[in-house]
Parts: C-alpha cells; structure tokens; sequence
C-alpha cells in the first residue's frame, strides 16, 4: 500500500502535527503503567529468614536481643497473560485532526502496554473504493439481483501484529495519513475480522478495544439493500462476541453514541479526549477480576455463521 520512504515520511509529519498532545497522552499513559505494575507486583510476605530487612520489626531486637532479625520479600500477583487488540476506525469522517489522535494514542498506548508485557496488536478498517468496487460491479453485471448483500471491497490493515515488537511497527501507523486510505466504514464485518484474530491466541485474557465516529455506511450497499443492513449486521456481531465470546469488549465513540450498541462503552465529544478515554477504560478492565471464560466457537465459519443468525 506504501513504500518505504513515503512512509518515513508520513510517521514524521504525523509526529510534528501531534507535538502539543504527546505529553498528555505520554503522561496518562505513565499513569496507566504504574498501575499496571503495581498489579503485577505488589504483595509481601512477612517473618522470612532471608530477603529485605523489614525495618518496622526491628523494635523485637532492642527489645530482645536474642530474637532473630526479621526479612521480609515481595511477590509476583497473579496477573494474566493479557493481549490488547485497538481497532481503529479509518473511514473519510475519521480524515483530519480524529485520525491523527487515534494514530498517536495507538502507538503511545501499545509501547506503554508492551513495557508492562502487554502485547498489543493495531487494525484499521475502511473500504477499497467510494460507493462500490469489484462488487459492485459484479452485481451491475449479473442484472441487478434483489438483497444483493455488501457491495464494496473491504480493506483490512494491520499496522502492527501482537507479536510485532513496537520499534519495528511504529512507522506503520504513518499510513493513516496517507491521502485516499480513509473511505467508507462497513463495522461488523471489521468487528468479526478483529475478534477472528484474537481467538486462537493462547493469552489468558483478550481485549477488544473499538474506536469508530459514526454508524456503518456504505453507499452503494445501504442503496440496494434495506436501510438498516450494516446497522443491523453490526448489532448482531456485537451481542454475539458479548454473550458468547471469551473475549472482552470495549467501544469508544468520538462524537457518536457508542453507548446504543456496545454494553462496555464511552461516548468523548472531541479527539482531543480520546487518550484519557481509552487509558481509563483499559485502566478499568485490568482492574476488574477476569470474566469466566465463555463457550468459544469451535472455528471463525461457525462465529460467522452465529453472528449473522
């Protein structure tokens, strides 16, 4: 989709525009890693032979001579292997001052995440082309069927896989500012795509972050389908993953209500919230007990095939 060049191009100009922002962000997401490791490591145990001195039971040797120095020794807590996966809404309302926050809170956030052993994976999704492609015109072709389904190519990227270490990823986000990449947005069939590359993980526990700025649409697929095609596809996805997925869902909408599709979910007016946004929610979810695992479908044609029931 982009050569090299252009694309240390485009990371540097995306890096200039966002100056003013890295600090706020840089600090929320410092704020989010101590968290984090104070979850991971914050236990002690008490009255060992050997370890750190524990200073406070230090009054027992003045007391009694006799009595033997007290260590003490901090322990690991129990913290899932955790992998946290951003989705990213890339389609033409996202163009501008959106996109270049969402590209910058991705990258700060998944290099704060992987410092706490995190893994961390960035999607984006849009279409191939404005009001239809190849589809599209495969459907001209055959004579206009009725409720011919989508018809618009779908564009799926991957800027940065959970196993990708973030040094060899972060230039890839630049691509977000490339001219002609943000088109049509088509969620649900994102959302599966998305959740498709979480389940054969082998993390303890999955995270499924979406950040979008309006509902599904397609031009030529709401124009030859019924008015609420994507809408209703999406709802559908949603309530699957929520009820019967292992994995955790969480929404944030800029300047959209989120809040009437997914449960887990944020509402933010400006982009210019969306770092605060997305560290407190994901600050919630590792704060909460890991929910019991659910029935997994037993491959991606079955999730498919439960979604669109």
């Amino acid at each position: 989709m982009c050569d090299g060049e252009e694309l240390t191009r485009l990371r540097s100009y995306l890096d200039q525009q966002l100056k003013p922002l890295q600090s706020v962000v840089g600090r929320l997401a410092n704020r989010l890693q101590r968290r984090l490791l104070a979850k991971q490591n914050r236990a002690w145990s008490f009255d060992l032979e050997e370890g750190v001195l524990d200073t406070a039971r230090l009054t027992r040797v003045i007391v009694d001579p006799l009595s033997a120095l007290s260590f003490k020794q901090e322990e690991d807590m129990p913290f899932k292997d955790t992998v946290v996966s951003l989705l990213l809404d890339n389609s033409g309302s996202m163009r501008g001052r959106p996109i270049m926050v969402a590209a910058l809170c991705a990258d700060i956030l998944a290099r704060t995440l992987e410092r706490c052993g995190v893994k961390v994976e960035i999607l984006g999704f849009t279409t191939r082309a404005w009001k239809g492609g190849r589809a599209k015109e495969d459907w001209l072709a055959a004579g206009r069927p009725p409720q011919p389904g989508r018809l618009n190519d779908l564009r799926h990227v991957v800027y940065k896989s959970a196993d990708a270490p973030w040094r060899r990823a972060r230039k890839n986000l630049g691509l977000m500012m490339r001219e002609g990449l943000l088109k049509e947005n088509i969620d649900g069939e994102a959302l599966m795509w998305a959740h498709e590359r979480l389940l054969p993980r082998a993390e303890q526990r999955r995270i499924l972050m979406v950040i979008s700025d309006g509902a599904p649409v397609d031009d030529s697929t709401l124009s030859a389908n019924p008015g609420n095609y994507l809408e209703r596809h999406l709802r559908g996805v949603i309530h699957w993953i929520e009820t019967h997925s292992p994995v955790e869902l969480i929404a944030i909408g800029i300047g959209h209500d989120v809040t009437r599709y997914y449960k887990r979910a944020v509402t933010i007016t400006d982009a210019e919230q969306l770092g605060g946004a997305m560290t407190e929610k994901l600050a919630e979810l590792f704060d909460e007990k890991a929910p019991e695992a659910k029935h997994a479908p037993r491959s991606p044609r079955e999730a498919r095939a439960m979604a669109r029931a």
